[in-house]
């Protein structure tokens, strides 16, 4: 996923990528093709890349189990400053990079595959409204409902809810 950006004029250019995820190394649960579409500003002293993600990945419901695939899509946004003072392998945290004159190309995958990943939620669920599982008999609450009785009350705080009672 590299663009050599000296063969451009300067001005607005498209890119597309396609790739599969095993040719980028990224996780076992990602499936499919990257889809990365980036459009490039570039000038004489700066270049603008503004790209946008589309990924496919495998999940399990944390509540429920349930396995399914979700995509995702996610923009970043990078900027290339070509400057004497600062060498090609220096970046701010904030997406800035400093080409050398002598550079000729931007890799995009390390990006890439950090937006990627990135893009998986930390809380996965099936639907918004999963009801997950019994903590009971195990059955899926989404699929059937079961006729357990759930005790929300922990036997752990008893004495302690005694001693409450006796102080009010």
């Amino acid at each position: 996923m590299q663009i050599k950006f000296n063969n451009y004029k300067n001005g607005v250019h498209q890119f597309v990528f396609e790739n599969n995820v095993e040719e980028l190394n990224l996780q076992e649960n990602f499936v499919g093709k990257i889809l990365l579409n980036c459009k490039m500003d570039k000038s004489s002293t700066q270049i603008v890349l503004n790209c946008n993600l589309h990924i496919v990945a495998k999940q399990v419901c944390d509540r429920c189990m349930y396995e399914f695939e979700s995509e995702f899509e996610t923009d970043f946004k990078n900027i290339y400053f070509i400057t004497q003072s600062k060498s090609s392998d220096e970046e701010d945290e904030s997406g800035i990079y400093y080409l050398s004159p002598d550079d000729d190309k931007i890799d995009l995958t390390n990006d890439t595959i950090e937006n990627a990943i990135l893009t998986i939620p930390m809380k996965i669920l099936c639907k918004e409204d999963c009801k997950g599982l019994c903590s009971v008999c195990g059955v899926n609450k989404n699929e059937t409902d079961c006729n357990c009785s759930i005790n929300t009350g922990n036997s752990v705080w008893e004495p302690l809810l005694k001693l409450k009672g006796k102080l009010n």
